[in-house]
């Protein structure tokens, strides 16, 4: 095995030229990795020449992704060395490593067993006893008048993962648009942008002329007396405001008059106290609307709740304030139903905001949370570890990219199934829903089941490489022509393949 081995590195060595055939380069870099793997991982007799295979093949610009793919395998091998090193002093431990770098495709979870997860337990059975909903009820709330198409394909991806209902709510504008796309989604209106708009525009104005009235707190400001009188300078206008009830109109006067000499000063001040007054009265009468419209959205989703096994939040939902507002109340009461919460895209912007930091932190310890955040989503949102140990994160992150990885605290899967070279707008939002899909799975077989909690984070990882491989396959048939909803059409096919592999072991 060693000589055939030195014969795959010095055959890399020869053919590594950037100039050989790419087919000839690609074959020679899988003898080297496959006769290495076969010699029992055992260090290369020539270590330089196969870093020269390494560098050469990666200096082909042209063939960038290729060179990464074979640099990651590479990087693997040396990790899973390391592991079987670790495992001479630790075996127990040592092997949990093994398998968890060794499973990063679908292929390889029958090659390497690992007691934490069973793919018999990905997909509930079909029967004919079964009735609608048995197999899976998903929801999504996202959808603005810009985004229609987010929460489409991410409900649609769920239906083509094999869910029996799922369920749109969304801005009133963007329902008739979305129910156009499919008449298989049941999709409602729960609140309107135009509305919400109205009643942020008419709380700016009013704000903008209270602090005209209120502006530094100091009287003297607001008059605006040029004649160089600054006895009511330290009249506070909070404390008169304080103060100003029909009851207390001869205690206002007094106190004014033991500032004010001159009555038609004191008159306008008076005015002003009253003006401010009625500002915010009416501010207030606003805000109580506004929470009344956000609440009453809030039932729409949450009266849904007893019905739904997962719960997607964000695609296309848009960056409103008020639909931000609608979205933190959803939140906690979905952690308080136990609900399984799938957070993407704009959502995970809003809990970028300071303002939801405490809602952010609450969410990184719910069990039922995934997270899939992309490259500037995980910069944006506030490092874990600031809200203490990895451990004490329960939640699920997928962050997505080349090579995803799933984590939960400290299991770590990385997806390293092959995809398409066209990045389409809109499969983030399938990888979503086709999450929804295998959490809803998950709760009808786990139900509850303690020992699962590991299986939810395969179920995640298995999502990856569904959608990986939809991708891939929509590629090879259409090319730079690829869209998402050509990567929907082939989820169904992918995963009656893993059923197959299933059954078959």
């Amino acid at each position: 095995m060693t000589l055939v081995l030195s014969y795959a590195v010095n055959s890399l060595h020869r053919y590594m030229h950037p100039k050989t055939p790419l087919s000839r380069r690609l074959a020679v870099g899988w003898l080297f990795l496959i006769s290495r793997a076969a010699a029992g991982f055992c260090p290369s007799p020539q270590p330089q020449q196969s870093t020269k295979f390494i560098s050469a093949f990666a200096n082909s610009s042209s063939h960038h992704r290729h060179s990464s793919y074979i640099s990651a395998s590479f990087k693997s091998h040396n990790q899973v060395s390391t592991a079987r090193s670790v495992g001479n002093s630790n075996t127990a431990s040592a092997a949990g490593m093994i398998d968890q770098l060794h499973t990063k495709k679908w292929a390889d979870v029958f090659t390497h067993q690992n007691s934490n997860y069973s793919p018999q337990y990905l997909f509930p059975p079909l029967s004919s006893s079964s009735h609608k909903g048995s197999h899976g009820r998903i929801a999504i709330l996202g959808g603005s008048n810009k985004y229609t198409g987010a929460p489409y394909y991410a409900a649609q991806a769920a239906l083509n993962c094999g869910v029996d209902l799922a369920t749109v709510f969304c801005a009133e504008e963007a329902s008739v648009p979305i129910k156009c796309y499919s008449p298989a989604l049941m999709v409602q209106g729960v609140y309107s942008i135009e509305r919400f708009d109205a009643l942020l525009e008419e709380e700016e104005a009013l704000l903008a002329e209270l602090e005209k009235y209120k502006h530094k707190n100091d009287l003297i400001t607001v008059d605006n007396f040029d004649n160089g009188d600054d006895t009511t300078s330290n009249i506070s206008l909070d404390k008169l405001l304080l103060e100003h009830d029909d009851s207390h109109n001869e205690l206002i006067q007094n106190e004014l008059l033991k500032n004010v000499d001159d009555t038609k000063k004191m008159d306008d001040i008076v005015n002003k106290l009253q003006k401010v007054k009625q500002l915010q009265e009416s501010l207030q009468e606003l805000q109580d609307r506004q929470m009344e419209i956000i609440s009453k959205s809030v039932r729409d989703v949450v009266s849904m709740f007893p019905t739904l096994h997962a719960l997607c939040v964000g695609p296309g939902l848009g960056r409103h304030p008020l639909v931000f507002k609608v979205v933190q109340q959803v939140l906690q009461r979905g952690m308080e139903s136990n609900l399984t919460l799938i957070l993407d895209a704009d959502v995970l912007f809003m809990l970028s905001l300071e303002e939801y930091r405490e809602l952010y932190k609450e969410l990184l310890k719910y069990e039922g949370c995934i997270m899939t955040p992309n490259v500037m989503e995980m910069k944006r949102l506030p490092s874990t570890s600031s809200f203490g140990s990895e451990n004490d994160n329960k939640n699920i992150i997928v962050e997505k990219g080349h090579v995803d990885a799933v984590s939960r605290g400290e299991f770590v899967m990385q997806c390293a199934e092959e995809g398409g070279l066209k990045r389409s707008g809109g499969i983030g939002d399938v990888l979503a829903g086709t999450i929804s899909a295998y959490m809803a799975w998950n709760q009808i077989i786990e139900r509850g089941n303690e020992g699962g909690k590991q299986q939810r984070a395969f179920a995640v990882w298995t999502a990856c490489c569904t959608v990986k491989r939809a991708t891939k396959l929509a590629f090879e048939n259409k090319r730079r022509a690829m869209s998402s909803r050509d990567v929907l059409d082939e989820i169904c096919g992918v995963i009656a393949h893993m059923e197959d592999d299933i059954e078959r072991r």
